[in-house]
């Protein structure tokens, strides 16, 4: 087929045979959508041979960067040694010991044991299932799940089911699983309670504390939430996570921390748990433990949870057929390696600072920009009709916004994502200063330019 054809020739086969997501197919097949074939660093490179700046990781699974030639070695290593082995039924690989040895130098305190699995779903199911298990070997019928009221966990039925808002589904999937119930989430910026931070006493903290009184605490099994729920401001979030800890204690419910967004060095610290000082039962971690090479999630458990859950005669049947692979399990023991020996967590706290400032900057010079918010490689800005009143964009004129800042970043080369309420700004790890405000300077040059 002529070159000159192959970017139009891939969407027409893609028409053919592919199910997408995200986008009706007839939006696809109009679309400017690229087809990637490459990637290098921070950049993908398409069908047409033009490079894009993605400022999205790849679905912000990518911190060590496009390309990168040391974790296909490392997997044609494993897999020509042993690819995979089921691990259930008393068979072990030595790559998933190997793996969960190096995760327990590197967790928050207590969280020594693991499970790995294949997804962000697998993972809080597994912790979903777990958390009623543990409770039904102490004798008691907890089953009951809380999560945000603003939140996405997953989009299997236990996981959807936990998730709060619009990107669950509710006209499309419902009904949901009973048993999974919802809390005010932490959004400092349009605070639920009509306060603002720190003269509010962290009445989103108090709220779980009501929902597991109205719902009765020898029902409720355990409460989810990511380890930066997306609303909250950073600066009340060490005071949220203390105030729930010692919530979810009294009342003798587990605490789950989502990292699968923060971990692996995305907001500055290796766990974002660290900067509240987090001492979850579990935590669920994945996209950048593998950094996107290949599929593998993690699920951490607390000696308590690991004793409780087998230290009597039963045990129930739970797996999956590629749980604990051999080859994901090598090439994240790998990718953390990259993490490590490169700094960067460290480059994710530096560029940070240059990120805020420059987002502070362009917030108060912007009229639609309200709120930013974030740390590290991991910032979202809020668009706001007015910024006095905080008054929201209705649905048409905000994707209208949004359509238009997409589009001028397009323009600049440069791809996004579809997490926050705005854009998002989150690249890989690897990004440096100059490329960082190449991004920044286009986002005010795309600002500038909105015409609604």
């Amino acid at each position: 087929m002529a070159e000159a054809n192959i970017t139009e020739t891939y969407k027409h086969k893609d028409m053919e045979h592919m199910v997408r997501s995200l986008i009706l197919p007839s939006e696809f097949a109009k679309s400017g959508e690229q087809i990637f074939v490459k990637g290098s660093g921070i950049k993908l490179i398409d069908t047409d041979g033009k490079e894009w700046i993605d400022i999205s990781s790849g679905g912000l699974c990518v911190a060590i960067g496009y390309g990168n030639q040391e974790l296909p070695e490392v997997a044609m290593e494993q897999m020509s040694k042993l690819s995979h082995c089921f691990t259930g039924g008393g068979r072990a690989l030595a790559a998933e010991i190997d793996l969960a040895c190096k995760l327990a130098e590197l967790m928050p305190e207590g969280l020594q044991r693991f499970q790995f699995v294949n997804s962000g779903s697998d993972a809080n199911e597994t912790a979903f299932k777990f958390a009623r298990w543990y409770w039904r070997e102490n004798g008691l019928n907890k089953y009951k799940i809380i999560s945000l009221d603003d939140c996405y966990h997953g989009a299997t039925y236990g996981a959807l089911s936990a998730a709060g808002g619009p990107l669950r589904g509710d006209a499309f999937f419902g009904p949901f699983m009973p048993g999974f119930i919802h809390t005010a989430s932490p959004y400092c910026y349009r605070c639920p309670f009509g306060k603002s931070y720190p003269d509010c006493d962290i009445d989103c903290a108090d709220a779980l504390e009501e929902t597991i009184e109205k719902e009765g605490e020898d029902t409720v099994a355990a409460f989810i939430a990511e380890a930066v729920p997306k609303p909250i401001s950073y600066l009340a979030l060490r005071d949220y996570w203390s105030k729930v800890m010692r919530i979810c204690k009294k009342h003798h419910v587990l605490l789950i921390i989502d990292e699968y967004i923060t971990g692996f060095g995305r907001t500055g610290k290796f766990f974002a748990s660290e900067h509240s000082d987090l001492r979850p039962d579990m935590m669920v971690f994945s996209k950048g433990l593998a950094s996107g090479y290949l599929p593998i999630v993690g699920i951490a458990f607390s000696e308590e949870i690991y004793r409780g859950l087998t230290e009597k005669d039963t045990y129930p049947i739970h797996g999956f057929t590629y749980m604990g692979h051999a080859v994901c399990c090598a090439v994240a023991l790998k990718n953390i390696e990259i993490i490590l020996r490169d700094k960067l967590v460290e480059n994710a706290a530096e560029m940070g600072k240059h990120i805020q400032k420059r987002l502070v900057a362009l917030q108060e010079q912007h009229p639609y920009i309200g709120d930013v918010r974030g740390s590290g490689l991991y910032w979202m800005e809020e668009p706001v009709a007015d910024k006095g009143t905080k008054e929201q964009f209705d649905a048409k004129k905000k994707e209208q916004l949004l359509r238009q800042l997409r589009s001028r970043l397009r323009e600049r080369g440069i791809l996004t994502g579809a997490l926050g309420l705005g854009i998002g700004i989150y690249p890989p790890l690897i990004i440096t200063k100059d490329e960082l405000d190449y991004v920044l300077d286009a986002l005010e040059w795309a600002y500038n330019g909105i015409k609604l």
